[in-house]
């Protein structure tokens, strides 16, 4: 299950430790740009001007601290995705793309924790799309198949991004890994510790996830959510009602919570965890049927709370959540799985 969840976590998985040491990539900068002002083409110099900014903070970021974390590859990844959308009038001006598959090209490199390696544009043919050069997922046309000269600018475009995205590979995988091992542990906490769901709620609490994922400006880490909304949830609590007959006090009430929310790692027992408003049903004498209450959760499982029988009639309840009985953790694990694979597809469109 660990595995499983880490490579759900990452999305795509840890990038690879490239052959190429932070201090080598650092020391042969200055070659590099010396070599790339004298070959690509003029329109993508300030491009390249902005690339080689990027790359100098990151090598006196590397020089000052030796070890960069997690957060540092993200605001490098933010950085580059930042400079690529400033170039859209002059990539649209010098290649096939327009606006709309412009707009797309982005959304897929926002869609992964980092954006993937870029090599020189690929050539597809035979396909329902038209012939022509497309980027790295073969998903955005690039340039038609005789646009020899779009597929040159391009290809200097690529080559542009794709040294700086050898700063994205430089990463210390020991270092990286310990981060992404720990949200492993968050998902693994999360199935064993979290409100066991009815269907529609797991539906709604893990669309909400991934929801949110999309809007996001850092998917670096996709973490389980801290709190699950309660919606239509069955159970059975144990009510006590003072004002009812002798013999009808003390009754097992059946339980609908309406709508409710649940900190699943609350750490401290004494504090509320969550709270519900609920509805209530159960056949006492001296005392309405259907009543209402307020519930408070305690570690997730334990409920306690006021009800309310007419105008004048109270009553307290406690409950154990009984669904916890039925928890099956990898039907869990499938529908949060599953929503992602949603939020990513409609990512890459």
């Amino acid at each position: 299950m660990s595995r499983w969840l880490i490579y759900l976590v990452l999305l795509y998985g840890v990038a690879s430790a490239s052959a190429q040491t932070e201090q080598e990539y650092c020391d042969n900068l200055e070659k590099h740009h010396q070599n790339t002002q004298s070959t690509i083409h003029a329109s993508l110099k300030p491009f390249a001007n902005e690339m080689k900014v990027i790359q100098q903070n990151y090598c006196i970021e590397f020089q000052t601290q030796k070890t960069l974390d997690n957060a540092d590859y993200t605001d490098i990844n933010n950085m580059l995705i930042r400079a690529i959308e400033k170039q859209e009038n002059v990539l649209i001006s010098n290649s096939d793309l327009d606006n709309k598959s412009f707009n797309s090209y982005i959304k897929q490199l926002k869609s992964q924790p980092y954006i993937p390696p870029q090599g020189e544009p690929s050539y597809f043919s035979n396909r329902e799309v038209p012939d022509g050069y497309y980027d790295t997922k073969g998903a955005v046309l690039l340039c038609y198949k005789n646009n020899t000269d779009c597929k040159t600018f391009m290809t200097d475009f690529f080559q542009l991004l794709g040294h700086s995205h050898k700063l994205l590979t430089l990463q210390d995988v020991d270092a990286a890994a310990v981060v992404h091992t720990n949200a492993s542990k968050q998902w693994d906490q999360f199935l064993e510790d979290s409100l066991v769901q009815m269907p529609w709620e797991l539906w709604l609490n893990s669309s909400r996830l991934y929801s949110q994922r999309q809007s996001s400006d850092n998917p670096q880490l996709l973490l389980p959510p801290s709190y699950q909304y309660i919606f239509l949830r069955p159970g059975l609590v144990y009510d006590f009602v003072s004002n009812a007959e002798d013999g009808s006090q003390n009754k097992a009430t059946l339980m609908l919570e309406g709508l409710g929310v649940d900190a699943w790692n609350r750490k401290q027992w004494y504090i509320p965890s969550g709270i519900s408003v609920v509805g209530l049903y159960t056949d006492r004498d001296g005392v309405d049927d259907l009543g209402w209450g307020v519930a408070l959760r305690f570690k997730t499982k334990f409920m306690l709370g006021a009800s309310f029988y007419g105008s004048d009639d109270t009553g307290v309840f406690l409950s154990v959540d009984l669904l916890e009985l039925f928890r099956d953790k990898k039907e869990t694990f499938k529908q949060y799985k599953s929503e992602f694979y949603k939020a990513r597809g409609e990512l890459n469109l």
